[in-house]
């Protein structure tokens, strides 16, 4: 079986989530790139992959393009003449919309969202694309085995994008600041960290397919208990209100960057 060729363009922090989900694919070639030696050599000493620093011309296989929303129009304005008719484009670019990349190349193009997860083969991968099958088995033989992938309509990427993509940071501060309680009300950050780090371990654990997260909340909380106490001082102070508007702002915030990419 021909191995496919995958070209994974900037290897910051989505970059390297993708290589460490396809390093070890015996049925993949990984060529990298970025324009940084920093990186490069830390991939080097991770991976033993070496790297370029520009992008050649590719005649056949699917290029991600990791780069910055600010740097992705430059990057096509010096790239789009390498890139060969049969390669699929595909794009976790946030707020880089399909018909933005469709003024550059005639190129089929995949869109995609991945969250971090993506690096231990476990991430939430939404997608929409250009074309109607799937090229080159890409998202059935490669992107299924980063996560599990579903399809939305592209109108509704900016959420999608907030939810999943912002997803886990939404989880990091909430952890934060209960380590920042704990140590407020008496323990010591190290304890307090331990104590949060080793409950966000066991989530996938405590959560399963057949049970709301409200039903879980249910499961967790007696009647007049310490959990309920608490729950209570969340819903006084607005904590669904909190969560709406961070999620609204972050939306709002993926609509401007397709606005300033397609220079709407």
């Amino acid at each position: 079986m021909e191995k496919l060729d995958i070209h994974i363009v900037g290897l910051g922090n989505l970059g390297s989530a993708f290589v460490n989900g396809l390093s070890d694919r015996e049925d993949i070639n990984l060529y990298l790139y970025d324009d940084s030696d920093v990186v490069r050599k830390s991939i080097q000493d991770k991976f033993h992959i070496d790297s370029g620093d520009a992008v050649p011309f590719i005649e056949s296989g699917v290029i991600i393009l990791c780069v910055k929303p600010q740097n992705i129009n430059d990057f096509f304005i010096n790239n789009k003449d390498k890139l060969g008719s049969n390669v699929l484009v595909c794009s976790p670019v946030a707020g880089l919309e399909i018909k933005t990349i469709e003024s550059y190349t005639d190129n089929k193009i995949l869109r995609i969202m991945p969250n971090l997860l993506i690096r231990d083969n476990k991430g939430f991968i939404p997608c929409v694309s250009n074309y109607d099958d799937d090229y080159l088995s890409f998202k059935e033989n490669v992107l299924a085995e980063l996560g599990t992938i579903k399809e939305f309509d592209e109108e509704m990427f900016p959420l999608v994008t907030a939810l999943s993509g912002s997803g886990p940071a939404w989880f990091y501060e909430l952890s934060n600041q209960l380590v920042n309680s704990g140590q407020e009300l008496g323990l010591s950050y190290d304890d307090a960290e331990m104590i949060i780090k080793e409950l966000v371990k066991a989530f996938p654990l405590l959560v399963d397919d057949d049970s709301s997260f409200k039903d879980l909340v249910s499961k967790v909380k007696s009647p007049n208990g310490t959990t309920e106490a608490g729950l209570n001082s969340l819903n006084k102070g607005s904590f669904d209100t909190i969560i709406l508007d961070a999620i609204q702002k972050a939306t709002h915030r993926s609509i401007e960057i397709s606005r300033e990419l397609s220079n709407e």
